[in-house]
C-alpha cells in the first residue's frame, strides 16, 4: 500500500444536511439522552483512541470488544454507515455510550470538549489546535500501522547496511585534503543528502539512507518528523539491501587499493630509513677516520716542531758566520733595532721566507719597520728556542695524561725531547 497517500483528515465545524450527515445526526441522537440533535451533540466527546485499519484487514483483531462484538458493532464503518479506515472513538459523557466515526465526522465541538476536559479555556481553543490534534492522531496511527507491518524487517535491514550506506551513498565535495598515510591529496567525501537521477534507472545516485532516517545532523530526520520512513526511503532501503553484496565488493576494492598504496608508502619509508641509516654510518665512519687522521697529523706536527726549531737555530748560527755577505746598511739597521742579522734561511715556511726577504730588502735600503713587523721579526730570528707550541702541549698531555703539569717556560726543543721520552716510556 502507498502509505504516503493517506488522506489528510480534518475536523468539521458542524455536520451538514447531506445523506451521511443526516444519518449520523439521527443515530447520535438515538444514542444520547437528549431528544434533539442540537442538544444531543453536546453530550459527545472524542477520546484518545484512534485506530487505522486498512480495508481487507480484520477489524475484529484490532478494535477492542466494545466495538468489535455485539449487536451495535459496525467495523470498517462510521456510525453513519460510510466505509472508513480511520476509526475515531467518541464517547457520550451522559450515558457512557462509545461509538466509532470516521475522520470526516469528527465535529469541532467534540474536540473542544476534549480540550476542556484537559483543562483548556474554551475561548483559547482554535481551529488550528483542533486540526493539529487530529493530524497528530493520524500521524501516530500511520506510524504504528507501518511499524506493525514492516518495523522488524526495517530495523534488521537498516542495522545491517547503515555503515555500508555511509561509505557508498556519498559524493565528492570538490575539495582535497592531504592524506599522510597515502601521501597524496584525497577527495573530501560527504554524505549525499539528495538523490541524483531516477530510481530504478542506470546512473541513479541514492541519497544516504542513514541521513534521511536518523542522522543526528539532519534536523528533518524522518525518525522524528514522521515516526516511520516515507515510501522513497523504504524503497531505497530494500534496493540497497538487495544490492549490498555489490556495494561491499566495491568498498572492498577501494580498501584494497588504499591499503596497497599505504603498504607501498610504508615500504618506501622503510627503504628510505635504511638508506639514511647506511649514510649515517658511512658519515660516522668518515668522521671517525678524519678524526683519527687529524690526531695523527697533530702528532706528526708536534713531533716535527722540535726538529724544525733545532734546524732554525742551526741556520741562525750559520748566518752569524756568513754575515759578511750583507751590506753595511743592513747590518746598521739590525743594530739599530737591536736584532741579530739574519737571512731567509732562518724561515720555517714559505710565508716566513717571503716576509724575511721583504724585510731584508727594506733594511738594506735604510727603511724603517712598523712595530708589528719588528715584533714578528724578533719571533723568527731570535737565537733562543721558541716557546712550546699548543700542538706539542696537547701531545704531551695525551702521552702523560691530563694531570701532567707543563712548565710555562717550556720551549719547543725541550718539548720535543719530552715527547720522545714519553713515547719511549709508553712503548
Amino acid at each position: 500500500m502507498d502509505f504516503d497517500n493517506f488522506e489528510e483528515v480534518a475536523p468539521r465545524r458542524a455536520l451538514g444536511s447531506g445523506h451521511w450527515d443526516r444519518r449520523l445526526k439521527r443515530r447520535l441522537t438515538n444514542l444520547s439522552n437528549a431528544d434533539v440533535y442540537n442538544e444531543a451533540n453536546k453530550e459527545w466527546i472524542v477520546t484518545d483512541n484512534v485506530w487505522y485499519i486498512p480495508f481487507g484487514d480484520d477489524a475484529n483483531l484490532v478494535l477492542p470488544d466494545v466495538h468489535a462484538h455485539g449487536l451495535n458493532t459496525h467495523t470498517h464503518e462510521c456510525l453513519c454507515g460510510h466505509p472508513i479506515v480511520w476509526h475515531f472513538e467518541i464517547e457520550n459523557t451522559e450515558n457512557g455510550n462509545k461509538q466509532i466515526v470516521g475522520s470526516e465526522h469528527i465535529e469541532s465541538y467534540m474536540v473542544i470538549r476534549y480540550f476542556e476536559k484537559k483543562g483548556y479555556d474554551p475561548t483559547t481553543i482554535t481551529e488550528a489546535m483542533i486540526d493539529e490534534w487530529v493530524q497528530e492522531k493520524v500521524k501516530s496511527l500511520k506510524a504504528q500501522w507501518w511499524w506493525d507491518l514492516h518495523g522488524e524487517q526495517f530495523e534488521d535491514w537498516f542495522t545491517e547496511i547503515r555503515e555500508l550506506d555511509l561509505r557508498v551513498n556519498v559524493r565528492e565535495k570538490g575539495t582535497f585534503n592531504y592524506n599522510s598515510q597515502t601521501r597524496r591529496n584525497e577527495p573530501v567525501m560527504v554524505i549525499r543528502k539528495r538523490a541524483e537521477g531516477k530510481f530504478g534507472v542506470t546512473g541513479y545516485q541514492m541519497a544516504s539512507i542513514v541521513w534521511r532516517w536518523n542522522h543526528p545532523d539532519n534536523t528533518r530526520r524522518q525518525i522524528e518528523s514522521r515516526g516511520y520512513p516515507n515510501e522513497r526511503l523504504w524503497n531505497d532501503l530494500q534496493f540497497f539491501y538487495i544490492m549490498q553484496q555489490q556495494y561491499r565488493s566495491q568498498v572492498a576494492q577501494e580498501d584494497r587499493e588504499t591499503n596497497q598504496r599505504i603498504a607501498e608508502i610504508a615500504e618506501l619509508v622503510k627503504q628510505q630509513e635504511i638508506k639514511r641509516e647506511e649514510n649515517r654510518k658511512l658519515q660516522e665512519e668518515g668522521n671517525a677516520a678524519r678524526r683519527i687522521e687529524k690526531h695523527k697529523q697533530m702528532i706528526r706536527d708536534a713531533e716535527l716542531e722540535g726538529v724544525r726549531e733545532k734546524k732554525r737555530l742551526e741556520r741562525i748560527i750559520a748566518d752569524r758566520i756568513n754575515i759578511e755577505q750583507y751590506n753595511e746598511k743592513f747590518i746598521e739597521m739590525c743594530e739599530y733595532y737591536d736584532i741579530p742579522t739574519f737571512t731567509v734561511n732562518v724561515s720555517s715556511n714559505d710565508w716566513e721566507r717571503r716576509f724575511l726577504s721583504d724585510l731584508i730588502y727594506k733594511l738594506s735600503r735604510g727603511k724603517s719597520l712598523s712595530e708589528a713587523q719588528l715584533q714578528h721579526l724578533r719571533k723568527i730570528v731570535v737565537d733562543e728556542p721558541l716557546p712550546a707550541t699548543e700542538k706539542q702541549k696537547w701531545y704531551i698531555k695525551r702521552l702523560a695524561g691530563d694531570d701532567f703539569v707543563i712548565s710555562e717556560d717550556l720551549n719547543r726543543t725541550d718539548a720535543s725531547e719530552l715527547i720522545s721520552r714519553l713515547k719511549g716510556e709508553e712503548e
